[in-house]
């Protein structure tokens, strides 16, 4: 028999509806983010390019949370089904269910919350869609930090719950800051040693390596380009395919968003040269003193005979946030093993699924086993 949905915390009030007109969606957006301390990931920046950009308006819903008379939380989620609604539907926050789409890949997600109410909200979210949406199976939850996700209160609820952890590791640079500390000599040794030597190889190579920043819309989108390039080139020896740009959709998103990035909030572009001859670009998301190093493109052409050109280029941005006064330097969720040498410390990243426990729930999923084998 199945289990009721307990009743969470007191005083929440949740709807799930078709979005609204985008200004008003937008409008009602940056109300609640100007009361919210969430990451630049639930910005309106990000959100609404990917709205704009990605997100088929058809499968979107806007999910709002209320308490006390005021909306104090927000997300958009979307609803896979298969075979004209038999097969069990997907609920998915702030991603579509599309492999090539969502490899945008959104971190630090969740709700966008007005501080101090997430955890609250989100399991009323939750509770919400167990009681009033009977068609889904699952709700994913990518990308969220594991700390923010109110495990206690969903563990009360009717659900299983699955989750798929990653590091995240980072750089504490006003810990550095406040100890009188560079970064490069907090490096282990064999890192210092690739990073040193590989700088000293461009050099006689091909001149003074030196990092610069994009400071315009029309640069920030020329060296986006360049590094494009660059990527799409490195994985397409690799696997044949172009890695994290390989759909025009995930390239326009990117576009939209630099166009309206600033110096201090959205996507800033970084080139590394040597000499005249550019090395590689890192692009990095930047917002409230933190910056996200999301994604680069390196010559490895250039590079092949000159040591480790990606944690030559790493290192570099990082001492550049370092001198420039920002809080926090995060490697985005992965084990790799740059991110292990570079990141000082790491948290941790949750991509969870919510299942819904019932014996309906049980012959969805065998079925839809079934038809998986089929594909």
């Amino acid at each position: 028999m199945q289990q009721p949905a307990r009743a969470g915390p007191p005083g929440y009030q949740v709807t799930l509806a078709r979005l609204p007109a985008r200004e008003t969606l937008r409008d009602a957006w940056l109300a609640l983010q100007a009361r919210s301390d969430s990451s630049f990931f639930l910005s309106w920046q990000w959100i609404g390019t990917w709205l704009d950009t990605i997100c088929p308006t058809r499968m979107a819903r806007l999910l709002s949370v209320h308490h006390d008379g005021r909306v104090v939380a927000m997300g958009i989620l979307t609803r896979r089904g298969r075979l004209f609604g038999f097969a069990p539907a997907s609920l998915r926050l702030h991603e579509t269910g599309s492999r090539d789409l969502d490899s945008l890949t959104i971190e630090y997600n969740g709700l966008l919350s007005e501080t101090g109410h997430h955890g609250h909200a989100l399991a009323a979210m939750v509770r919400h869609l167990l009681e009033h949406e009977p068609s889904w199976l699952t709700v994913f939850l990518p990308g969220i930090d594991v700390d923010a996700l109110p495990l206690a209160a969903l563990r009360e609820m009717p659900v299983e719950i699955r989750m798929n952890l990653r590091p995240t590791p980072f750089v504490d640079l006003q810990d550095l800051r406040d100890r009188g500390l560079e970064y490069l000599p907090t490096l282990g040794s064999k890192t210092r040693a690739a990073v040193r030597r590989t700088a000293r190889r461009f050099e006689h190579a091909l001149g003074p390596v030196r990092l610069e920043t994009a400071t315009s819309p029309g640069q920030k989108l020329e060296y986006f380009h360049a590094l494009v390039a660059q990527h799409r080139r490195y994985w397409h020896g690799r696997n044949g395919s172009d890695g994290a740009f390989g759909d025009a959709r995930l390239v326009r998103f990117h576009e939209r968003l630099l166009q309206q990035s600033t110096s201090t909030a959205g996507g800033e572009l970084m080139r590394l040269s040597a000499g005249s001859t550019p090395i590689g670009y890192a692009y990095n998301i930047v917002a409230n003193g933190t910056a996200h190093f999301y994604q680069s493109g390196i010559d490895y052409a250039a590079g092949a005979f000159h040591g480790s050109p990606g944690l030559l280029l790493l290192s570099r941005v990082i001492e550049r946030h370092l001198e420039e006064g920002t809080n926090r330097f995060e490697l985005m969720a992965g084990d790799s093993p740059y991110k292990r040498s570079l990141g000082a410390q790491a948290g941790s990243m949750a991509w969870a699924s919510i299942d819904r426990i019932g014996l309906a729930a049980r012959l969805r999923r065998v079925w839809w086993r079934l038809n998986r084998r089929r594909d």
